[in-house]
């Protein structure tokens, strides 16, 4: 319900803002961010760290998929579309952005909507969405830059938590 209501809520102000209509300018970060995500499903599938339990009809994939296809787009148009330009101004829009996430998943701990495996917390949730903010910055900016940084963080979270590769 929290996913859903969340992802909603982004939904609504894209809309709201006429933002959807920079999705051609920033089309490149929204596909990336969902490669990202998908990748995370495919890489962990059979050793999550975390799980959505099942609410009424919303399963976990479908959870998943909603976040993956609303709420990832909805954020990077938003954090990229209002960008500031000065350095105070912008670490102040990226702390806005993960007030709200951390907000999101704060609700997701406290109603239940949420399991952490294999180590992972609430803390390291924290510490991936200011990775997946900064990617969505970085990659407007640079791809090359943000395909590396990807690739380096990845690989130090599959080391981290001993995801195995053979699931």
């Amino acid at each position: 319900m929290v996913v859903l209501l969340f992802s909603a809520g982004f939904l609504a102000v894209v809309l709201a803002t006429r933002t959807h209509t920079y999705l051609t300018q920033y089309c490149r970060s929204v596909l990336w961010i969902d490669v990202i995500a998908l990748m995370y499903n495919l890489v962990c599938r059979g050793y999550m760290m975390w799980y959505h339990p099942r609410w009424w009809f919303i399963s976990d994939k479908l959870s998943q998929l909603v976040q993956i296809f609303v709420l990832f787009p909805c954020t990077t148009l938003l954090l990229l579309r209002y960008m500031p330009t000065s350095f105070g101004r912008r670490v102040l829009h990226f702390a806005l952005f993960l007030a709200l996430y951390s907000a999101f998943e704060w609700c997701l701990v406290r109603f239940h909507e949420i399991e952490y495996y294999h180590g992972w917390g609430f803390g390291w949730s924290i510490v991936l969405d200011t990775f997946m903010l900064f990617v969505m910055w970085l990659h407007d900016r640079n791809w090359r830059l943000s395909v590396g940084f990807c690739g380096l963080v990845t690989s130090l979270f599959l080391a981290w938590f001993h995801v195995p590769l053979d699931t």
